[in-house]
């Protein structure tokens, strides 16, 4: 085992941030095939030292998952086939295999994604982790990946180990288990600090919709095909795209609205399309709102304001950051390079932190929504014009 000083590295999940947002709620997919739920982890490492380091070439990372109660949730790693022919990149000398392990660059901080899913197999809802972070597909093909089955709906605990063992041995489960079960007995386990996952079944009455502790949350997004607008100058194509939130406890919620909305679009090939550049941020006036308070039994609706357009002979798909505003123009998020033909789903996350939430109640002396939730699934396509 390669060693490191644990008072020179740290490891943390930083979006979402678990400060601000200790618990995530994600919503249980239909029982459809292909179908999936994506749940996103950044995850950061601190390393001090002068010295480069290295992570396992196949298994980078390896997830432990809980129940609250502290009852391990087995996990199981395996090896799916590679639809592309990607196992020449596999590493077949020493050399390729040590450029390979993926190095981390002393002093300093290094970030790195890692997209889970969530879906169901053979009447069995799993969890699906990637062993090496996502980025590094682009440049080396792992098929490994664990698998933790038979899943509900309750609040889970996961966390991230390093595995920085780079021995050239043939990766198992086994092998891989006994690992995590040594370094937990060790004082030198490089692991992230436990996270909450909340998993909520979908409303047996609507599919766009989820009940979180008396409050429902409502994906809208009536049109499933879109039209291509045309490329003339400011051409574009409107749609409906929102939030319906509806308090049904006995207490009136504030709900914010400013950059409280994050989205991921996904093709129908699986791949996560990025956003291009951080949206727009805006100053609001001392005079404008930016929250709704919902008496017990309400309704409000946070409107996204929908749009395709093209910008640089790409089209875009753009949602608003934040509702709109009377007095100002929202932020957006930009999705490039659509094409028409092709199916996207779309995941929008709605979310407010403790902090934020403190802070408004202090001012406005009412009890304030805070938390972060992943809407249902929404799924359209794209017709010529």
């Amino acid at each position: 085992m390669y060693t490191v000083e644990l008072n020179s590295i740290s490891i943390e999940i930083v979006n979402p941030n678990t400060i601000l947002f200790p618990s995530r709620v994600y919503p249980i997919p239909k029982k459809q095939i292909g179908i999936n739920v994506p749940i996103k982890f950044s995850v950061s490492i601190n390393y001090t030292s002068s010295n480069y380091f290295y992570l396992n070439h196949l298994q980078a990372l390896i997830p432990e998952l809980l129940t609250l109660n502290g009852q391990i949730i087995q996990g199981h790693l395996v090896t799916d086939d590679l639809v592309t022919n990607q196992q020449s990149k596999q590493p077949n000398s020493s050399q390729s295999r040590q450029s390979d392990w993926w190095r981390i660059r002393p002093k300093c901080r290094t970030t790195f994604s890692v997209t889970a899913k969530l879906f169901w197999q053979d009447n069995s809802l799993r969890l699906k982790i990637p062993t090496i972070p996502d980025y590094i597909f682009d440049n080396f093909r792992s098929n490994y990946f664990w698998y933790f089955d038979a899943l509900e709906g309750k609040t889970y605990q996961l966390r991230f180990i390093l595995n920085t063992d780079i021995r050239d041995t043939s990766v198992s489960s086994s092998n891989i288990s006994q690992e995590a079960i040594e370094q937990e007995n060790s004082s030198e386990i490089l692991a992230t600090p436990w996270v909450d996952i909340r998993l909520v079944q979908l409303l047996s009455t609507n599919s766009n919709a989820i009940e979180v502790d008396g409050v429902l949350f409502k994906i809208d997004m009536p049109e499933s095909l879109l039209n291509i607008p045309s490329k003339l100058f400011q051409a574009k194509t409107d749609f409906k795209l929102g939030i319906y939130i509806t308090n049904n406890t006995s207490t009136t919620l504030g709900f914010y609205q400013l950059s409280s909305i994050n989205a991921i679009l996904i093709s129908d090939d699986g791949k996560s399309i990025n956003p291009s550049g951080e949206p727009t941020k805006l100053a609001w006036k001392n005079n404008e709102q930016n929250y709704y308070l919902v008496q017990p039994g309400e309704q409000i609706f946070l409107d996204l304001c929908g749009k395709l357009l093209w910008y640089s002979s790409q089209l875009q798909f753009a949602i608003s950051s934040k509702t709109r505003s009377l007095n100002a123009k929202s932020g957006f998020y930009y999705f490039p390079n659509l094409q028409a033909g092709t199916s996207y789903r779309l995941q929008v996350i709605y979310q407010v932190s403790e902090l934020r939430a403190r802070r408004l109640e202090e001012q406005v002396l009412e009890k304030f929504w805070s938390g972060r939730i992943a809407m249902p699934l929404v799924e359209f396509g794209l017709l010529k014009g």
